[in-house]
């Protein structure tokens, strides 16, 4: 089913039988991987009497294709780091463009998703049921933070979604999708190592995202390249087919333009900021005005397994950080928190999933990442 934002509905677990008021998990994917990664969830719903809902993004099955004028707004891919000051401006200005559209877009199908398929709101129950848990996993992440970000910039609807969302999960996204820069020594990600051809980096960063990795405490000492084995390698032909989607994210696609700009440009350390930052008086921290609802109550969790890719426990800890940092210059953030599924890597919601939806919902009272 496709929703008013272009976004689609690719799986429903339904309202859990005999339940008038519970809560709705609605996920979204990351790079190349499609919700059909989340599949092992769905059988998990009725016994933790939830709703889940999984959405493709548009251009990956069942969505909306980017318009030619959208797609526009995607700067291409340089072969070498741009150096021109105007040329730089000008990408990030329309990369920053292209992501308020899918924020706006992401806005307009959650208030379609909560008509079309009568989700009930936090306010119609006076348990902590009922509302919307929203996910993005992955490079899906960019899309909360994105949403966040703009969300007090847009008028309210039909729906008043603040009445929904309840909770913002941030599921395993590496540093660079939040922003975080990373250490000058080794950055090691295949994804942007030039010494690769583009289809080596496809092959290489397949096995390394889908891999475990046994790391230090020490954000300084991850551990990059050694893996101790991969989900890929524990997935049949069929279920590579039902999760993958390659067209946006092979060289010249929508999310592989998107992935290489928003890292280079900078805009997902602006996205993050702004997600985690919450007015003064009216006002955004720019200095503009609300418009909207800015969710001043919605919590945001970042989800991240320590077996995962580096890039994830090195983010986490980079958010623990800001966090304590705005605590101590008594600046007003949004409640953030953290939570380890220990043992898991990049790939939790399709080799733990029990232990994802867990995480996903557990009260804040009961999460800890200890």
């Amino acid at each position: 089913m496709q929703l008013a934002g272009g976004l689609s509905i690719s799986k429903d677990s339904g309202v859990p039988e005999g339940l008038d008021n519970y809560t709705t998990l609605v996920v979204i994917h990351g790079y190349v991987w499609h919700s059909g990664v989340f599949c092992k969830l769905m059988p998990l719903a009725s016994p933790k009497s939830v709703r889940i809902i999984l959405l493709n993004r548009r251009e990956y099955p069942g969505a909306v294709p980017y318009t030619p004028d959208e797609r526009a707004l995607l700067p291409p891919v340089p072969d070498c780091p741009r150096s021109n000051v105007g040329e730089i401006r000008s990408a990030a200005e329309s990369l920053k463009t292209f992501m308020r559209q899918r924020a706006h877009e992401l806005y307009n199908s959650l208030q379609d998703l909560v008509e079309k398929c009568k989700i009930p709101s936090t306010s119609s129950s006076p348990s902590e049921t009922g509302g919307i848990v929203l996910v993005g996993w992955s490079l899906g992440a960019i899309w909360m933070t994105a949403l966040l970000n703009h969300v007090a910039d847009f008028p309210l609807g039909r729906v008043n979604l603040s009445d929904y969302i309840k909770k913002v999960i941030l599921s395993d996204p590496p540093a660079c999708l939040l922003g975080y820069r990373l250490p000058e020594d080794d950055p090691y990600n295949p994804f942007f190592d030039t010494s690769l051809t583009y289809e080596e980096r496809g092959s290489v960063f397949t096995n390394w995202v889908t891999s475990y990795f046994a790391h230090d405490d020490i954000p300084d000492k991850l551990e990059r390249r050694s893996a101790i084995r991969t989900t890929l390698s524990t997935m049949t032909g069929s279920d590579f087919a039902a999760t993958v989607h390659i067209p946006p994210g092979a060289p010249g696609g929508s999310d592989w333009a998107l992935l290489h700009g928003c890292v280079s440009l900078g805009i997902c350390e602006t996205l993050r900021k702004g997600a985690l930052s919450l007015s003064e008086d009216g006002r955004k921290p720019d200095g503009t005005a609300v418009i909207g609802d800015e969710w001043r109550r919605v919590e945001v969790r970042y989800v991240w397994g320590d077996h995962s890719i580096w890039e994830v426990p090195y983010g986490a800890h980079a958010l623990r950080l800001e966090i304590a940092n705005a605590k101590r210059d008594g600046r007003q953030i949004r409640s953030t928190t953290t939570l380890c599924i220990r043992g898991a890597n990049h790939f939790a919601p399709w080799d733990y999933p029990e232990r994802t939806l867990h995480a996903f919902l557990v009260n804040d009272e009961d999460k800890s990442d200890d």
